[in-house]
């Protein structure tokens, strides 16, 4: 980014205050560090395909640590589940998360793999609710407001280091038009009450509030207590939808809860089902 973090203020008007106040910036190769008191290390990029591969790249090259995180001002090659484009408009956020090694021992060292999804959507609505945001979290790890997505979440593990890839709708949202066919719910725009800042001041936020939830759930919550915490804000709980897995025939479901190892529990007609994969989509009214 050769014209410095300033650049970014020309991409959208929210980030000239980001930039301010995590100032002063140091440059390091392309990129530029916040030398700020951040509750983690933040990379700034005007420009990359992903922000997950430039986490990955600083990972490699011992540049990034856990809590670590990068946002682009732009993505060009912007993803999300089953690699399925995700639209980067300027003023959003995208941003990359190094998360922690899983624990060694504990109740949590063999439920936190299959889990993961799930503790991370739970980790951004506690925070967004901080913020004066009702989130819901649609099975696995999108998030809804109001009925509407506006943000959604890509674990991917490599080398034995996990990253999390994040992007929330803070400026704009793809239009109808630009949405895939088979989309499950409208995109929305993150309305946030009371948000001084842009696309930085929430990363900053989401991880510093992060951080703490995620350690006091691993020593002080166990697996099965936690998803009884995480059902309460999963999107379309006891409501008909639309279940399809893929070749199979699709088939309506009611939305019961989830599973030990963080399935989604759907009754079809008088069976339980798990599902571990798939699209759901609601029928009806909420």
């Amino acid at each position: 980014m050769d014209g410095g973090p300033d650049r970014l203020c020309a991409l959208h008007p929210s980030w000239d205050e980001d930039i301010r106040f995590f100032g002063p910036w140091e440059r390091e190769g392309g990129m530029w560090r916040s030398a700020s008191d951040c509750a983690s290390s933040i990379v700034v990029v005007e420009e990359c395909e992903t922000t997950m591969e430039t986490a990955r790249r600083l990972v490699k090259d011992g540049l990034l640590g856990e809590w670590g995180a990068v946002v682009g001002g732009v993505q060009t090659g912007g993803r999300g589940q089953l690699r399925r484009p995700w639209v980067s408009l300027p003023g959003n956020l995208h941003a990359s998360v190094l998360l922690p090694d899983p624990p060694a021992g504990g109740a949590w060292a063999e439920a936190l793999s299959a889990l993961l999804p799930l503790v991370v959507g739970y980790m951004a609505c506690v925070a967004l609710e901080e913020l004066g945001v009702s989130p819901e979290l649609k099975w696995p790890n999108d998030i809804l407001q109001s009925g509407r997505k506006v943000g959604g979440m890509l674990i991917e593990e490599r080398d034995g280091k996990v990253i999390l890839g994040l992007g929330l709708n803070l400026a704009g949202c793809p239009a109808e038009a630009e949405m895939r066919e088979d989309h499950s719910a409208p995109a929305g725009r993150l309305a946030i009450p009371s948000l001084p800042g842009g696309a930085l001041t929430l990363l900053e936020a989401l991880v510093s509030r992060g951080k703490s939830v995620y350690a006091i759930m691993l020593d002080e919550i166990p697996p099965t207590r936690f998803i009884a915490m995480i059902e309460r804000r999963l999107a379309w709980m006891g409501r008909t939808i639309l279940v399809r897995e893929g070749n199979e025939a699709p088939f309506e479901a009611t939305v019961s809860g989830l599973s030990p190892d963080g399935g989604l529990v759907v009754l079809r007609g008088e069976e339980e089902t798990v599902l571990y994969s798939g699209s759901i989509f609601p029928l009806g009214v909420p």
